[in-house]
């Protein structure tokens, strides 16, 4: 696969064995708006924590959803800085376009029917729900097991 080499130059995979020097240099890869590397998988443990990818990205896709949710607000916050892509993008369209299609950041699970994830991705998205409550104020539906109740 061409993220596995040294020389890939669409997509590229950093894990824990990545050196930092090789990692520095992806992640300026990546952030370049006409950059060739438009793909970054990366490991869990090594894509929650110092990286900065905000410049070209506003999508994380999560390959292997965490139990906690707070790992989760973690990876997503790789996209989610000042200046990032999907901020420049809202302030460009933020007086044309209507509340419901504002550009933001998506993160997005890949999940398969009947698997282990699926388990997992329902424990998550209830606990996410609550960490929401907890540090957003969104209001939960007490009848639908910790959903958060959504403005129709």
């Amino acid at each position: 696969m061409e993220f596995s080499t040294s020389g890939g130059k669409f997509a590229r995979r950093m894990y824990g064995a990545t050196s930092s020097t090789t990692s520095r240099y992806m992640q300026l890869s990546f952030n370049r708006e006409r950059g060739a590397l438009k793909v970054l998988v990366a490991q869990s443990l090594v894509g929650r924590e110092g990286l900065n990818l905000h410049e070209s990205c506003k999508t994380v896709i999560l390959l292997h959803p965490e139990w906690n949710p707070g790992v989760v607000e973690q990876q997503t916050g790789r996209i989610d800085r000042l200046c990032s892509l999907w901020e420049k993008q809202l302030k460009r369209t933020a007086q044309a376009t209507p509340p419901g299609a504002l550009p933001g950041i998506e993160s997005m699970p890949v999940i398969f029917e009947g698997s282990y994830d699926k388990r997992i991705w329902g424990i998550l998205k209830k606990r996410w729900e609550a960490l929401r409550a907890q540090l957003h104020g969104i209001i939960l539906d007490p009848d639908s097991g910790g959903e958060a109740l959504t403005r129709n």
